[in-house]
């Protein structure tokens, strides 16, 4: 299991993303539409992962969509920008879905999703999410239509991923929660992960649940995101409702 990316929630054309980061000399690109969820999306390549920022396009469509993520960038935008929820990636999502429910946690039906990219190709994808209703939500998987290797060199081709960026990768990733001993046995106990008291390793990304502090309360879901090597000289870039940091 591998990060695949993060989904930063805004309130925004995708567009005004891609341009905002063009000024800082950062390359992202536009996604496309998911038509049948009403959302539409640019992205950041990394590494091995990447950053979709996503917006509704059709709040109609999205309000009486099934897709938990959907339903969920419904409820989150219409307060705040930022990121809203993190995905792993998986080489055989059914499988893990009955080993999820074998150990007792329970799974929506698995999603088929797609999109049209902006050159014409359809992307084709898999998602499985937990019913489990917690203030920092439970990542969710993905299974690709295609192999990591076909994708990434595809996107090469395409000129999608910035060379600045092809050895970035996300370190870690900062909750401020409310109960950060119990959110970090919740999330080690979910991914069998490596747990150092609020500090639990998934995969290759560590996740670290902090105190909320309530003097620096706001509207946002508060996280900090940590890249490793930086977007650029900047200690930190903030960036619509997340803060994106370098070691």
């Amino acid at each position: 299991m591998k990060l695949d990316h993060i989904v930063h929630f805004i309130n925004r054309s995708p567009q005004e993303i891609v341009d905002h980061l063009s000024v800082m000399n950062i390359k992202a690109v536009k996604g496309g539409r998911h038509e049948k969820w009403g959302t539409y999306n640019s992205l950041l390549y990394l590494n091995s992962s990447y950053i979709e920022f996503l917006a509704i396009e059709n709040k109609a469509t999205a309000v009486q969509s099934e897709n938990p993520l959907i339903q969920q960038a419904v409820q989150d935008i219409a307060t705040f920008e930022g990121l809203g929820q993190v995905c792993f990636r998986t080489e055989n999502i059914e499988v893990l879905k009955q080993e999820l429910n074998e150990k007792g946690y329970k799974t929506y039906p698995i999603f088929p999703g797609e999109r049209m990219r902006s050159d014409g190709q359809l992307i084709r994808w898999k998602m499985l999410f937990l019913q489990a209703k917690r203030k920092v939500p439970f990542p969710f998987f993905i299974q690709w239509e295609q192999d990591d290797h076909t994708r990434y060199e595809e996107f090469k081709t395409l000129g999608m991923i910035d060379q600045k960026l092809i050895h970035t990768k996300v370190k870690d990733i900062v909750y401020n929660v409310e109960s950060p001993e119990e959110t970090a046995e919740e999330w080690c106990e979910l991914f069998q992960g490596k747990q150092q008291g609020t500090n639990v390793m998934i995969a290759d990304v560590s996740f670290k649940f902090d105190a909320y502090n309530e003097k620096h309360a706001c509207k946002n879901r508060p996280v900090y995101i940590t890249l490793q090597p930086f977007l650029k000289n900047e200690k930190t870039i903030q960036l619509f409702g997340s803060s994106y940091h370098s070691l």
